[in-house]
């Protein structure tokens, strides 16, 4: 390699790490599939062919990205084997990685399958770590138990890569780690010999052929993405073949709109609800996590697609879904300041999004086991804010 006057010039040493950490931003701002290598190559200031001298395609990078990701994490656990000092080293770690969380969550499912299987058992040995130092912590408690509240703590300390809000870098980093602390001494638990509620029933068929593509859909835009989902697929799945289902959605986006439009509706009736039936603060927000619980763990919720996919929507959806999801969250920032009064509107911008994220995760989880327990995960998502959980209604 030269320049035009004949010198040699040196790639530099960094060079691979430069094009990583270019396709990570990439990927976190506009997705794995509105990227191109093109993209990534001008975003290091090379062309596309020296790009492919370092990497295969996309899905290497991809790949790369999110392993290496995976290995400075676990890099990160190995630090201690106490349980506040691994919180404390996750913490710094999220902080310093932010993007990771949301890329792993969002473009996982764009892995070759043997890239995917390392992701999940390198997610599955962390939360194995995790689960160890919370029962030596609490030894109260059972094994699965310990396992739901590892996973609650990374939901906590992963929290920051799904908003926007900042704290001078010592406070961020301190208020994540008392949040963790708090969800590990979490009272909300069943007793000991306790297990979540198995589902019961399998669910009963619509007859409106709209309502039958729309419970399709979210399903399988959950299981295998939204771009590797058709039309076509969600036709057959619904039990309606050919062009008629046009008839009622023009696209994939119209329906994940339809049902993100829906759901904010029922978020926003159960918040209404919560705030006129209670006498208290903490009783109201305890209520609107019990909903937000309950919508999370249905099978057919659309609010797990809301994490980094509204880009597929119109703009004008994308406005009207953001506003919705600004207005719920809102609310719920106030409630969390009536209950403790001595947080700043910063300090519960990124404490609220938090317990959001635990019981979004943890519900996900359950729901992989068919079972439930929006109280259980509620409680957990209460004490992790401070907030004393009252009891549930009709207790």
């Amino acid at each position: 390699m030269s320049t035009r006057t004949g010198r040699p010039t040196r790639r530099p040493a960094d060079r691979k790490s430069q094009i990583l950490t270019a396709a990570a931003e990439c990927f976190h701002q506009a997705g794995y599939h509105a990227t191109s290598m093109e993209d990534i190559a001008a975003a290091v200031g090379i062309t596309a062919g020296g790009l492919y001298r370092h990497f295969r395609g996309k899905q290497e990078l991809l790949s790369r990205v999110l392993l290496d990701g995976l290995e400075l994490f676990s890099g990160a656990m190995a630090e201690s084997d106490d349980l506040d000092t691994m919180i404390r080293s996750i913490a710094r770690f999220s902080l310093d990685h932010r993007m990771l969380p949301m890329l792993l969550e969002r473009e996982s499912g764009n892995l070759s399958e043997q890239d995917l299987a390392k992701v999940n058992e390198r997610h599955s040995a962390h939360a194995a770590t995790l689960q160890r130092a919370v029962l030596v912590s609490r030894p109260d408690l059972e094994p699965w138990e310990a396992w739901l509240l590892a996973w609650g703590v990374i939901a906590v300390l992963s929290s920051p890569s799904y908003h926007r809000r900042n704290l001078p870098r010592p406070h961020f980093e301190d208020l994540l780690c008392a949040q963790a602390t708090a969800l590990c001494g979490t009272r909300a638990l069943p007793a000991v010999g306790g297990r979540p509620a198995a589902r019961s029933g399998t669910g009963l068929s619509h007859v409106s052929r709209r309502e039958a593509l729309l419970a399709a859909a979210i399903p399988l835009f959950r299981a295998r993405g939204f771009q590797m989902v058709s039309m076509e697929s969600i036709g057959a799945a619904a039990g309606i073949a050919g062009p008629s289902i046009y008839n009622h959605f023009a696209s994939k986006a119209e329906i994940l709109a339809t049902a993100l439009h829906r759901e904010a509706e029922v978020l926003h009736f159960s918040l209404a609800k919560a705030l006129t039936e209670s006498s208290t603060a903490d009783e109201a927000l305890g209520r609107v996590l019990r909903s937000y619980a309950v919508l999370c763990g249905s099978t057919g919720s659309a609010i797990p697609l809301l994490v980094g996919r509204l880009g597929v929507l119109s703009p004008d959806e994308q406005q009207r879904s953001h506003s919705a999801q600004v207005g719920f969250v809102t609310e719920c920032y106030a409630l969390l300041r009536t209950c403790r009064p001595g947080l700043s509107e910063d300090e519960a911008g990124v404490l609220m999004p938090s317990a959001l994220t635990v019981i979004l995760i943890l519900s996900r989880l359950l729901a992989a086991r068919d079972t439930t327990c929006p109280e259980v995960l509620a409680g957990i998502a209460m004490d992790s804010l401070g907030v004393t959980a009252p009891p549930p209604p009709g207790s």
